[in-house]
């Protein structure tokens, strides 16, 4: 492990939920990584939340996910996903109180399955009011022990100086990691690549609208009355869990069907949320 790692790893042992927050390519999803490895190697149950809708490393673009964390593990990519929240969009600015909570929401599963350390890796959307308001409304919904600050400069300051005081989370501040920026057009082919590989092998079905609901996220506004045609939706089961994504081919509202490519198996399910996003676009 690194000495940026090796650094945290003695606080981040002692704390059973840790949100890692810095700006983009300051070497959130790296250190996650590492310590996630570090404490399954140690004899933890370790979960992984990833809540970076537009880079998410557990589960597909547009999800919140959360992964159980192997012991070697060396990428978050190879945590197995075992839960899903699809928000429907790349970027949390438009979602913020549905990220929160979908990210403490699936913190609150890992904890109730057992795992006795959670970390939660975040997007680098930290300045500005959005930023600002995003991270305090995830902190305040999963309640961690601890939060991870890799900073820059002073970038963070606003977000976590409330924390200072006593009574809320303990504040373990580190130097960013010296990584190379990646540019709005890498993160979309990024975005992309994930999406193409969620989808591999992915074939064409049709669920019975008579039988399964449809609605929008993140907003709720008429599905019926959106541009469906190459819509990227989320399917899930009666109990609200995402299994997977689909790509919206057709509706047939006479015949009140709807046809998706998806390699998730429609016997299960109870849901279609429509997102804000197209394939083409992603």
């Amino acid at each position: 492990m690194s000495e940026l790692g090796a650094a945290a790893l003695g606080v981040v042992a002692a704390a059973p939920v840790t949100v890692v927050i810095g700006a983009n390519d300051t070497g959130k999803s790296t250190l996650v990584t590492r310590l996630a490895g570090a404490l399954a190697a140690a004899g933890h149950t370790v979960a992984v939340v990833d809540a970076d809708l537009g880079q998410s490393d557990v589960g597909p673009p547009m999800t919140v996910g959360l992964g159980l964390v192997p012991r070697g593990l060396t990428s978050l990519r190879d945590a197995p996903v075992i839960a899903l929240e699809f928000l429907g969009v790349t970027s949390p600015a438009t979602c913020m109180p549905q990220t929160a909570e979908a990210t403490a929401r699936l913190v609150q599963r890992a904890r109730a399955r057992g795992c006795t350390r959670v970390l939660v890796n975040t997007s680098g959307l930290i300045e500005g009011p959005f930023g600002r308001a995003l991270k305090r409304l995830k902190i305040e919904r999963v309640a961690p022990d601890l939060l991870v600050v890799l900073e820059r400069g002073a970038e963070c300051e606003a977000i976590v100086a409330p924390y200072a005081t006593a009574g809320g989370p303990a504040v373990l501040r580190l130097a960013a990691a010296p990584t190379t920026r990646r540019s709005a057009a890498v993160r979309r082919e990024a975005r992309q690549r994930a999406l193409r590989v969620h989808l591999a092998g992915a074939s064409p079905a049709t669920l019975d609208l008579s039988r399964v609901a449809i609605r929008a996220v993140p907003s709720e506004r008429d599905p019926l009355l959106l541009p469906l045609d190459g819509a990227l939706v989320g399917l899930a089961t009666r109990q609200g869990e995402t299994l997977g994504l689909g790509v919206v081919r057709e509706l047939d509202v006479e015949q009140a069907r709807l046809t998706v490519l998806t390699r998730v198996d429609l016997a299960r399910v109870a849901t279609v949320m429509i997102g804000r996003e197209r394939d083409a676009t992603l």
